[in-house]
C-alpha cells in the first residue's frame, strides 16, 4: 500500500495488488479499482493453482523517492509502473527471463541503487535456473546475477521464500534462502538448501547447508534479520523440513547457534520479529513431531546467552504467513481461508474473520491505518476496520 499518491492533484491511498491471471490492481481504500494493467501470465502442468494458470505472484514495491511501482509480471519482466496510472514507465520493463517454467513468488527487494528478483519454479519443472538477480533502476539493466548451485548449466536451486532476499541496511549485504537442485545430486549442490550472505553486487561471502533430514528439503522461506539489545546480530529462517534455524550473522558459516523442530514437514512461510515485545514469531500448519507445539502460531523469547525459548504457542486450525502491528500479531490460516489476530505479549486470541473469506488466504496480511487487508483464493481483497 502507498500512502498519498498524487491523482488528478489528490492526495490518494492506494493498494497494488496482483492475481495469478496476470492482471496487476491499483485499489482505493473504498474498494474501487483505480487502474489495472495486464502483465501476462503463463499456463503451466502444474496444481499449485487452481487452472494452472501463473501471473503476477509476489508482491510489488513502492519506490517513494522514484515515485514508482516495481512488479514482476506473468511474462519474464520486471515492471516500473506511474502509481496514479498504472503507465509503464520509459525504459521499462526488463526482461530477466523467456523460459516459461521460471517463476518468481518471493517480492522483490529494493535497495538503494539495487532491485534484487529471485527465480523459481512451480513443481519444479525444468528447465529452471534458480537465482538471485540485481536490477540496475537508473540504468534499466541486469548488472549482477548469483546462481545458487554455481552453474548456470544447472537446473534447480530456486529463490522462492515470499519475503524474497533481505537486506542488512549497515552493510548492503543480501541474506536468502535456497531450495533443492533438480536433478544434480547432492540437492545442496553447491549451495542449493542453503543459507547465504551474498555482497550488495551479489558476490558470495559465506553460506550454511545444515543438511538433510527429509528428501527435499528446500528452505521456502526468507531470511529474518533482527537483533535484541545486548545480542549479536542474528537471524531466524524456516526450513521445510519443519525446523527453526537461528543464526548469528557474521558467524553463518559456522552453522546455526540452534536448530528447533517447530512443525512436522512442510513448513513454508516467513517468521517475524517485532523490536517491541523482543520476540520471534512462526506460524504452522501443522503440531511439531512431538506435540509439544500445536499448529497456528508461536512466540519464542530470546534469553540471556540469546538463544530462543519458547514463550506461548496459540493452536488454530493452521498458521501461514503473518506480520505484527500495534501489539497484535496478524497471520493466515492457509486454506482454511481465515485470518487470526493474537495478542503479541501474550499469544491470547483477540480476532479471526471467520467465514468472510470463501477461500484460500495465502499470502501475507498488510495492517494500514487501522485497516487489515488480506487477498483470497476467492477473487477478492478483503478489509476490516480493527
Amino acid at each position: 500500500m502507498a500512502e498519498g499518491v498524487d491523482v488528478n492533484g489528490t492526495a490518494t491511498d492506494l493498494i497494488y495488488v496482483g492475481s495469478e491471471h496476470g492482471t496487476f490492481f491499483a485499489i482505493k481504500p473504498d474498494g474501487t479499482a483505480l487502474w489495472s494493467r495486464d502483465l501476462g501470465s503463463q499456463t503451466l502442468n502444474c496444481d499449485d493453482t487452481p487452472d494452472h494458470i501463473y501471473g503476477v505472484e509476489a508482491s510489488a514495491v513502492f519506490d517513494h523517492g522514484g515515485n514508482r511501482v516495481f512488479v514482476v509480471g506473468g511474462d519474464g519482466q520486471l515492471y516500473a509502473l506511474d502509481p496514479a496510472t498504472g503507465a509503464t514507465l520509459p525504459g521499462w520493463p526488463v526482461r530477466f527471463t523467456s523460459l516459461p517454467d521460471e517463476s518468481v513468488f518471493s517480492a522483490p527487494t529494493m535497495f538503494g541503487n539495487h532491485i534484487y528478483v529471485e527465480v523459481a519454479s512451480h513443481c519444479d519443472q525444468t528447465p529452471y535456473k534458480g537465482r538471485i538477480i540485481d536490477i540496475d533502476p537508473t540504468n534499466h539493466v541486469v548488472a549482477h546475477t548469483w546462481y545458487s548451485l554455481g552453474n548456470p548449466d544447472f537446473d534447480g536451486g530456486g529463490v522462492w521464500g515470499w519475503g524474497g532476499a533481505s537486506v542488512d541496511p549497515s552493510t548492503g549485504d543480501v541474506f536468502a534462502a535456497t531450495a533443492n537442485a533438480a536433478g544434480v545430486t547432492p540437492e545442496g549442490t553447491p549451495w542449493g538448501e542453503s543459507i547465504v550472505r551474498l555482497s550488495s553486487s551479489l558476490v558470495f561471502e559465506a553460506g550454511d547447508s545444515p543438511g538433510p533430514t527429509i528428501r527435499d528439503d528446500d528452505f521456502g522461506s526468507t531470511p529474518v534479520l533482527f537483533q535484541k539489545q545486548g545480542c549479536p546480530a542474528q537471524l531466524v529462517v524456516e526450513q521445510k523440513n519443519g525446523s527453526l534455524y537461528l543464526y548469528d550473522r557474521d558467524t553463518l558459516s559456522n552453522g546455526p547457534q540452534q536448530r528447533l523442530v517447530v512443525s512436522s514437514p512442510e513448513l513454508i512461510g516467513v517468521a517475524a520479529y517485532s523490536p517491541a515485545t523482543q520476540m520471534v514469531y512462526v506460524a504452522t500448519e501443522s503440531d511439531s513431531p512431538d506435540e509439544s507445539l500445536k499448529a497456528g502460531i508461536t512466540a519464542f523469547s530470546l534469553d540471556d546467552g540469546c538463544n530462543l525459548h519458547v514463550a506461548w504457542n496459540t493452536p488454530t486450525p493452521a498458521g501461514l504467513n503473518l506480520m505484527v502491528a500495534n501489539g497484535v500479531v496478524y497471520f493466515t490460516g492457509g486454506f482454511g481461508g481465515v485470518v487470526y489476530a493474537v495478542d503479541a505479549g501474550t499469544g491470547a486470541p483477540l480476532w479471526n474473520s471467520g467465514t468472510t473469506i470463501t477461500g484460500p488466504v495465502l499470502a501475507q496480511p498488510v495492517m494500514v491505518k487501522g485497516r487489515l487487508y488480506a487477498v483470497g483464493y476467492d477473487h477478492r481483497l478483503h478489509a476490516w476496520g480493527l
